[in-house]
């Protein structure tokens, strides 16, 4: 009777726990994830970035602040360089907004992938 309630706790406590998702490897992905939102480099630090590509086409990403890259930039961008670092050390958000338009996007709600 011990062993069955031993394992029944156990199952229970395996049901339980949290799945930990794995994070987009790139923008590539995110997009994918992101659906009709823009994909963003964000920064959640106080200080300025200027990490990635991003940061060195528009300038460093403001603390706490987003820049959104649009399905047109990713199109342009992608078979020339390596997505998964467009954003550096920062992190890659979903964002509201429309993501055709333009090639870059900023002041955006955004949202933890």
């Amino acid at each position: 009777m011990k062993r069955f309630i031993a394992i029944t706790f156990f199952a229970i406590l395996a049901a339980a726990s949290p799945v930990a998702s794995t994070p987009p490897k790139g923008i590539s992905d995110a997009d994918k994830a992101c659906g009709d939102q823009v994909v963003s480099c964000c920064n959640p630090t106080n200080k300025e970035s200027s990490s990635g590509l991003i940061s060195a086409i528009v300038g460093p990403i403001l603390a706490n602040g987003c820049v959104g890259v649009s399905a047109n930039a990713l199109n342009i961008l992608s078979p020339i360089i390596d997505t998964a670092g467009m954003c550096g050390s920062n992190t890659i958000q979903c964002c509201s907004g429309n993501k055709n338009s333009g090639l870059i996007v900023v002041d955006l709600q955004c949202t933890s992938l």
